[in-house]
C-alpha cells in the first residue's frame, strides 16, 4: 500500500493587482518557486496588469469584490466612467477620513470567502500613510479571510514611506507573522514598531534568473567598448532618484564624455528627465529608452547598473544585474550594505547627487576595480534555494504555533 500522503496545504494570497512593479515581480517568482507544493487562490482587488499572464496555469485566481476592486485599480486602469467615478469617490474618503474609518465600511459587499478555511492567509502588500490610497490587503486578510494562520509581508522602508501610525500599529499586531524582505527592511520596520520583534521574520525574494539569462541572451546589446557603460532599470519617480542621477553625471564635466549612461523605465518624472537632459547638454552622454519589456540585454551588456534612489527596500533589479554578471553602484538605502556591498555585487555611495557622482567617478578612473568585481560576481551562485527555506519556514512556523 501507498503510504498516506499528507493534503497540500492551503494558501490564500492577497494582493492589489499584477501591473508591473517590484511587489508583483516578487509575487510572480515567489508563486514559480512553490505553486508545486502549496494549493494556492491568488485573490487580486483588480485582477489586471501586464503580469497576470505570468502566473502558474495552477495558481486559482479570483477577483475581490466592488469596492475593494477601485482599491487595486490605477487610474488608467479605471477608463470607465463609473470606475472613475467609484475610485475617485474612495479616494476622497481615506483622504479625508483615513483608512481607519473607511475599512468599516466596504465589508458587507465581500462575501463567501468566509465559507473557505485555509491554512494560510497571505496579505502580500504593506500598509501606507494613514491617509494614503494604498494598500488596503492587511486589513482585507484579517476582516474577509477564514485562515488558521495569517501573514503580512513587508515590501518597503517602513521608516522613509512614513506608515507608522497607531491604526497601522493595531493592524500589524493582529498578524501571527511579519515577513520582512531584507533585514534592513525589516530593521527600518521595527525601529517604528519594536514591539512586534517576535512576530517579524526576514524572507527574501524569489529571483527569476534562469528566465533573466534567457531574456538577455534573446535580445543582445553592444555598448561602446571605449565607454564606461552604466544602466538604471526604474520606475520614473522621484523616490527613483532618475533625475538627480542626470545632474550627476552632468557634474562630472568633461569625464562624462568617458561614460554613456542608458536610462530604462517610465513614469510621473518621465517628461522632467528628458527636459534636464536638453537643458544640462547631455544628448549624447544620456539615453532614455523608454519602459522595455525586455531590459535584460542592456543590463548584461552594461559595465554597472547604477541605482540612484532615493529610498528602496529591496530592489529585484540587483539580483537580476548579478546574475548577468554586472557589478552595482548604489546609493545607500535600508538593505544596499546587505544586499550589495556584503556579498561582493558592487558598491555603496553616499545618498546625495555629489555621492552619486563620486561613486561614477571612482568607477572611471579604476577600470581595474570593475574587473575585478565582475570576476568575482562569475564565481557567485545565483540560486533561490535560501528564499524556498525562509518561506516554508515561514509557513510551517505558523502552522505549529
Amino acid at each position: 500500500m501507498k503510504e498516506f500522503e499528507e493534503p497540500m496545504k492551503r494558501i490564500l494570497i492577497v494582493n492589489n493587482n499584477m501591473h508591473i512593479g517590484g511587489v508583483q515581480k516578487a509575487l510572480v517568482n515567489l508563486l514559480y518557486e512553490i505553486h508545486n507544493d502549496y494549493e494556492i487562490t491568488l485573490l487580486l482587488f483588480y485582477a489586471g496588469g501586464e503580469l497576470l499572464s505570468k502566473i502558474p496555469e495552477d495558481v486559482k485566481v479570483m477577483a475581490a469584490n466592488a469596492p475593494f476592486r477601485c482599491w487595486g485599480m490605477t487610474r488608467h486602469d479605471a477608463s470607465a466612467l463609473r470606475d472613475k467615478a467609484a475610485r475617485g469617490f474612495w479616494a476622497a474618503a481615506v483622504r479625508v477620513l483615513g483608512r481607519e474609518v473607511f475599512f468599516s465600511l466596504p465589508y458587507p459587499f465581500q462575501k463567501g470567502l468566509e465559507e473557505e478555511e485555509y491554512d494560510a492567509a497571505i496579505s502580500y502588500l504593506h500598509s501606507g500613510p494613514l491617509h494614503m490610497f494604498y494598500g488596503g490587503c492587511n486589513e482585507f486578510v484579517l476582516r474577509c479571510v477564514n485562515a488558521k494562520n495569517k501573514i503580512t509581508f513587508l515590501h518597503c522602508d517602513f521608516e522613509k514611506i512614513h506608515a507608522a501610525s497607531p491604526y497601522n500599529a493595531r493592524i500589524y499586531q493582529q498578524f501571527d507573522r511579519i515577513a520582512a524582505c531584507s533585514l534592513g527592511c525589516r530593521d527600518s520596520f521595527l525601529r517604528a514598531m519594536p514591539h512586534l520583534a517576535d512576530k517579524t521574520m526576514v524572507v527574501k525574494n524569489c529571483q527569476s534568473f534562469q528566465e533573466v539569462r534567457r531574456m538577455a541572451q534573446r535580445e543582445p546589446v553592444i555598448m561602446a567598448p571605449d565607454k564606461l557603460n552604466i544602466v538604471t532599470v526604474a520606475r520614473f519617480g522621484k523616490e527613483k532618484g532618475v533625475l538627480r542621477a542626470i545632474q550627476a553625471i552632468s557634474d562630472l564635466g568633461e569625464k562624462a564624455d568617458r561614460l554613456h549612461y542608458y536610462l530604462i523605465g517610465n513614469g510621473a518624472e518621465y517628461a522632467a528627465a528628458e527636459k534636464k537632459i536638453l537643458e544640462l547638454g547631455l544628448t549624447g552622454t544620456v539615453s532614455l529608452l523608454g519602459e522595455l519589456e525586455n531590459p535584460y540585454g542592456y543590463m548584461q551588456a552594461a559595465d554597472v547598473l547604477l541605482i540612484p534612489s532615493v529610498s528602496e527596500a529591496a530592489p529585484m533589479v540587483i539580483g537580476e544585474a548579478a546574475c548577468l554578471g554586472a557589478p552595482v553602484l548604489t546609493t545607500e538605502t535600508s538593505s544596499a550594505h546587505e544586499m550589495v556591498e556584503q556579498p561582493g555585487l558592487g558598491w555603496v555611495c553616499q545618498n546625495t547627487v555629489e555621492g552619486i557622482r563620486n561613486g561614477i567617478e571612482s568607477l572611471l578612473s579604476r577600470p581595474d576595480v570593475l574587473k575585478e568585481r565582475r570576476e568575482h560576481i562569475r564565481t557567485l551562485v545565483f540560486d533561490n534555494a535560501c528564499a524556498r527555506k525562509q518561506f516554508s519556514e515561514l509557513i510551517e512556523q505558523d502552522a505549529n504555533s
